[in-house]
């Protein structure tokens, strides 16, 4: 019963928080950034909760379950990302601060068509991870109360998140994250001595799982090599999403937000090794769990009163600020960087945002007709979004002046290039790193035989650098 006490507690205080703060968003801004007074404690608390998500937790749990050390090698790289974003691309994102999404900031540097076709590319990276929340939601809320079915749970818990978000903007999922940040520090405690415990008194080792040890790593063949490099390396590049430029733009300067970023890549190596060892304690005590079963055999240990509780207070709480951040940075794509963009004041713009929030919510339900683990959702989710808009926003930062036209076409042909290469050829392994590297060689390619040395100028086509300087 106190398990069933708290878990409605909590629910019941988000709803009393959502309807707080829905009068205390006023403009556009306010939705999409909150008020800038963060504390660094606070913006390193939401930028880990943003990655340490729902789906991540979920994620981490099979796939070391399944392939042991070799995945943890790879989920390193995103650690190592956060120390490169905090260490040498945050301290030149000074300019920045205080732009309402990536959009904008693309539609600064190259113009409205840009910004349109970031601002879509954007919602769907988003709502990839949206869709997945709502999934990994629904299935605890189906743990707990299996006389419903699992899509009704799914619906249940997609209308919390979209309230939630529908109300409080990104003051909201702050809050949530400082909950996430203590439930979950505690139940990983909890767990681990649960497990221990089962271990050493109650249940006989099974299999020590080699796979879970290094030299792991030697027996792997060539294609499982190609894949752990591509894995590696998507992991590794800061992917600049959304809501990662978001958090960035939050800050009250750069020191805190580079401080923040370096918290969080020690507070999510502290998550990754806690979820491998989570992982390997599993497999001691069942090396036969279906993938789709590991989280409710988790679940199934917790059975000391009301910490089953604090778990799923937990998981959920994962799972709203993760999805209420990214439904909060698509429905502000959406509002401010595409619908009448230019048109529009901030209060119409709220107003059509949180009207989005509810759209793009629904909407983000269509990925449940996506075949595949968690993790293929998400990198489907991103197959357009890194590609195409990651390397010319790198560029702008790290001051690669282009043009709009070279920006359109390095965009059109890595579009062309994805689709070739992932949906004609059906090459299975991770094509956003190559897809990158390629976007990177056009852009830079059709810059300088375009605009430094006008190679087309019989053609009439004429460098427009002079015209980028004279703005």
């Amino acid at each position: 019963m106190l398990n069933y006490f708290l878990i409605i507690s909590f629910l019941a205080y988000l709803a009393f928080f959502s309807i707080k703060s829905y009068n205390q968003i006023s403009s556009i801004n306010a939705f999409s950034l909150g008020r800038r007074k963060i504390s660094t404690a606070a913006l390193g608390a939401t930028i880990t909760a943003t990655w340490i998500s729902g789906s991540a937790f979920t994620i981490d749990l099979t796939e070391f379950y399944k392939e042991g050390s070799s995945f943890f090698l790879a989920s390193l790289g995103m650690s190592i990302g956060m120390v490169i974003l905090a260490l040498w691309i945050v301290p030149k994102m000074g300019r920045f601060l205080g732009k309402l999404s990536v959009a904008s900031i693309m539609g600064e540097e190259y113009g409205q068509t840009v910004r349109i076709i970031t601002g879509i590319l954007g919602c769907i990276a988003a709502s990839s991870k949206i869709y997945i929340q709502f999934k990994i939601m629904g299935s605890v809320l189906y743990y707990l109360l299996p006389s419903l079915n699992e899509p009704i749970c799914i619906v249940i818990s997609s209308a919390i998140v979209i309230f939630y978000s529908f109300s409080g903007g990104v003051d909201a999922v702050v809050h949530t994250d400082k909950i996430q940040t203590a439930c979950f520090a505690l139940s990983l405690v909890i767990g681990v001595v649960l497990l221990n415990t089962i271990i050493k008194h109650e249940t006989p080792v099974h299999n020590l799982g080699d796979h879970f040890y290094p030299s792991h790593l030697l027996s792997l063949n060539t294609e499982q090599q190609i894949d752990l490099f591509f894995l590696c390396v998507y992991f590794l590049i800061p992917s600049m999403s959304p809501q990662t430029v978001q958090r960035v733009s939050m800050g009250i300067n750069l020191s805190q937000v580079k401080k923040a970023y370096l918290w969080s890549s020690l507070s999510l190596t502290v998550f990754l090794f806690f979820s491998c060892y989570f992982s390997y304690l599993l497999f001691q005590t069942n090396p036969h769990i279906p993938s789709n079963k590991i989280l409710s055999s988790l679940l199934d240990l917790f059975t000391l009163d009301g910490t089953k509780a604090i778990l799923v207070i937990g998981i959920i709480s994962m799972c709203m600020s993760t999805a209420d951040s990214n439904l909060n940075i698509a429905a502000v794509l959406i509002a401010n960087d595409t619908y009448k963009l230019n048109t529009l004041d901030n209060m119409q713009k709220l107003h059509f945002a949180r009207g989005m929030t509810i759209v793009i919510g629904l909407l983000s339900l269509l990925f449940c007709f996506k075949e595949g683990s968690l993790l293929d959702i998400i990198i489907f989710g991103h197959l357009f979004y890194m590609p195409i808009i990651v390397p010319p926003f790198l560029a702008v930062i790290f001051g690669f002046k282009t043009t709009e036209r070279c920006a359109l076409i390095t965009m059109g042909v890595t579009f062309v290039f994805v689709v070739i290469f992932k949906f004609i050829l059906k090459y299975k392994f991770n094509i956003i790193a190559p897809a990158m590297l390629f976007n990177l060689i056009i852009l830079a390619t059709s810059h300088y035989l375009i605009e430094k040395w006008e190679v087309l100028k019989c053609f009439g086509i004429t460098s427009k650098l002079k015209e980028i300087k004279n703005v």
